[in-house]
């Protein structure tokens, strides 16, 4: 039995395959997936978005429409991960305020070191991320794309790309401050609370009490702030999909 396989079809897959696996790459959101998980993500997404491609390809001209496809996978999957990052970001600034940062986690996944809430907010949103579908919201960013630039197709970098990852960042460090609102509240009662303990009974170990009062203050606030997890999330999922438009201009589209 003969295979036949055409030059173009093969050669669309092979592009959607990497513009998908830069995505999955570059995303902060897919980040706290295995690689297995993002191998597999690659692999499905890229099939069901690959459209036949340069008809009678060189190698010259497979090696430039590769070069696109990475670069628009890593643009849009930086981008709209972005703001992802306000619940790392968040509980980092719990552990920092509260001590919790004393213990860090080595995190199998990724090979770094995370202090305890960091990576529990996170873990908390990238699974509120899947109900709400986030992972559908990917995906038709992905097939967005390529209706607006084939895959074989050409870009041109705008300008404005840095400006609106410079927009995003603002945006995310802002909403993770208002997101650890509550616990950095309660915290900053009870360092006050302490320095007033302090200043009329001088003679109290306020250190042996203060790391204490602290964990205890950040564990009694914190579901305050996992309370506000779904409208966190609602609004990410709302930000990444006027990225998603955003970067599709930005690409010249």
């Amino acid at each position: 039995m003969t295979i036949l396989l055409e030059p173009a079809a093969m050669a669309g897959l092979i592009l959607a395959m990497i513009r998908v696996g830069a995505f999955a790459v570059a995303s902060p959101i897919l980040r706290g997936f295995p690689v297995t998980g993002r191998l597999a993500f690659s692999l499905a997404v890229g099939l069901a978005l690959a459209e036949p491609a340069l008809a009678a390809p060189t190698m010259a001209e497979l090696v430039a429409a590769a070069a696109i496809n990475l670069t628009i996978g890593i643009v849009l999957g930086f981008l709209t991960g972005l703001v992802f990052y306000l619940f790392e970001v968040a509980g980092a600034l719990v552990d920092i305020t509260s001590g919790l940062n004393a213990g860090q986690v080595f995190e199998p996944l990724t090979g770094t070191s995370n202090t305890v809430l960091s990576r529990g907010f996170m873990f908390t949103a990238l699974v509120l991320w899947l109900v709400m579908g986030g992972d559908r919201l990917a995906v038709e960013g992905l097939a967005a794309t390529v209706a607006a630039i084939p895959l074989d197709g050409t870009i041109s970098l705008a300008p404005g790309l840095a400006d609106v990852a410079v927009r995003i960042s603002g945006t995310m460090l802002r909403a993770a401050v208002e997101l650890a609102m509550p616990a950095l509240a309660a915290l900053f009662v009870t360092e006050v609370g302490l320095g007033i303990a302090t200043r009329f009974a001088p003679q109290a170990n306020v250190f042996s009490l203060g790391l204490p009062g602290k964990l205890l203050a950040a564990m009694l606030s914190v579901g305050l702030v996992f309370a506000a997890f779904p409208s966190a999330i609602d609004g990410s999922l709302d930000a990444t999909r006027d990225t998603i438009v955003t970067v599709i201009r930005g690409l010249g589209a």
